[in-house]
């Protein structure tokens, strides 16, 4: 098979064995899309995984959300920080564990991918605030997950997608072009592909699946914020992310009503938070 037939095999051949979450993330998953799902339940799967749990307090207690008081229980970080919030947290944390154990290939720097898709989830907080609009508690998910498409082709790929990536270092063609092009779709229908099979909800999954074609998102504004999210990060430098980054339709700024000089700012803004970011994505890990 040619490589756009082998791309096509893995996602639509039910026999293929993509990544799977941990046990406790996909039990999370199935317990928070029930229509039943207090708080407390939630709080329970947390509460028995004692990684998990130490993960997401001390990220309760990062700068990131500036709280005025420690929070000390995974009860408190539900009603304080929010419910989706901490669900997104916990989400993040099996995300990471179930693609940074597989072995990749090629040329994608993993570990530059995870930063530029904190950043990404910082900047749509950026994003949100700057428009008038509230910030979804999906956020950081939502950045974490837009790239993961990419360690996807560089498990199964690497040697396929290093060349992608080669490409793209000395073509003006934006990365999501060139993977359309050689391998038949690009990282974002990855991404989502998989976050299909891991029964993400649809509110996280539409977003990453159109984020290089927001006008196409059932969910428009939140796609739109995460291209231009996007945009922000790479400006700021955070995290080397392969192949040309600096790309957003006009009309997508034009729809948020940002001017480019607001994304120049935002960058610098982001770019003065780098160690937070980094400390931030090390206590998700």
């Amino acid at each position: 098979m040619n490589i756009k037939d082998r791309v096509t095999d893995l996602i639509r051949n039910p026999k293929t064995t993509l990544p799977t979450l941990p046990v406790v993330t996909h039990n999370i998953i199935v317990t928070a899309r029930s229509a039943e799902t207090s708080a407390k339940d939630l709080a329970n799967f947390i509460i028995n995984d004692q990684a998990i749990s130490a993960r997401v307090l001390k990220i309760a207690n990062s700068s990131y959300y500036g709280m005025s008081q420690k929070i000390d229980s995974i009860s408190r970080a539900i009603v304080v920080i929010g419910f989706k919030e901490i669900l997104s947290l916990a989400l993040g944390m099996g995300v990471l564990s179930a693609l940074s154990s597989k072995e990749q290939g090629g040329l994608l720097d993993v570990a530059e991918l995870w930063k530029h898709s904190i950043a990404v989830g910082f900047a749509m907080k950026k994003v949100a605030k700057k428009t008038g609009r509230a910030s979804d508690e999906s956020t950081v998910l939502v950045g974490l997950l837009h790239d993961v498409g990419k360690i996807i082709f560089s498990i199964y790929f690497p040697d396929e997608y290093g060349e992608v990536l080669k490409r793209a270092t000395t073509d003006e063609t934006p990365l999501h072009k060139l993977e359309r092009k050689i391998l038949g779709l690009d990282h974002a229908e990855m991404g989502y592909r998989l976050i299909e099979r891991w029964n993400f909800p649809a509110d996280i999954a539409e977003p990453l699946h159109h984020h290089h074609n927001p006008s196409e998102c059932p969910d428009g504004h939140m796609a739109l914020v995460v291209n231009v999210a996007n945009l922000i990060a790479h400006k700021s430098g955070i995290g080397e992310c392969c192949g040309n980054g600096t790309y957003s339709d006009h009309t997508v700024l034009s729809r948020l009503r940002l001017h480019h000089d607001s994304v120049v700012a935002l960058a610098k803004e982001l770019e003065s938070e780098r160690a937070e970011i980094e400390g931030f994505l090390e206590a998700l890990s």
